[in-house]
This record gives C-alpha cells, structure tokens and sequence, in this order.
C-alpha cells in the first residue's frame, strides 16, 4: 500500500465514524486539488506537532509520511506544486 493510500484510508476510517463519504484515489488534477489543501494543512507546523504534543521522532515520522503523499501526488498531478500555489486555488 502506497503513502496516499495509507493517508487516505486513515482519512476514510476516520470520516467513517462521522458517516461522511470517503475520499476516493485521485486520477486527475481536479481530484488532486483538495488532497493538496489537506495535506499543506497537515503540514503547518502546529498540525506536524500536535501543537507541541509529539516528540520530534514522531514529527519526523509524520513529516516524512506526509511528504511522501505529497510527492505521490503530484506525480498524478503531472509536476511538482509548491504550497503557496495550494493556498491560491
């Protein structure tokens, strides 16, 4: 199982017990658009840390997590994307 399908079962398990859809493996830049904007926000720094919670082991762990998705995810979206771009959408 790839990062962005860890990432988004995660997500999913989590939505579940909302009884919200889950989000579904992207294949086109539109579909790609709001993982992008979910990912930049897991990784500003009060949400990589847990607000100062995590030891920095465990913020390394995430942040690499994380970024793996994020690579992932731009070769769907055919180039790199920088988060300010995100944050213009």
């Amino acid at each position: 199982m790839s990062a962005l399908q860890k990432y988004l079962k995660a997500h999913n398990d989590w939505q579940a017990l909302f009884n919200e859809a889950p989000i579904a493996m992207p294949t086109n830049r539109q579909e790609c658009k709001p993982l992008f904007a979910r990912l930049a926000a897991d990784l500003s720094p009060e949400n990589l840390c847990c607000d100062g919670e995590l030891p920095y082991a465990q913020v390394e762990i995430k942040a690499r997590h994380l970024n793996a998705c994020w690579k992932e995810l731009e070769s769907i979206f055919g180039r790199k994307v920088d988060e300010g771009e995100v944050w213009s959408w």
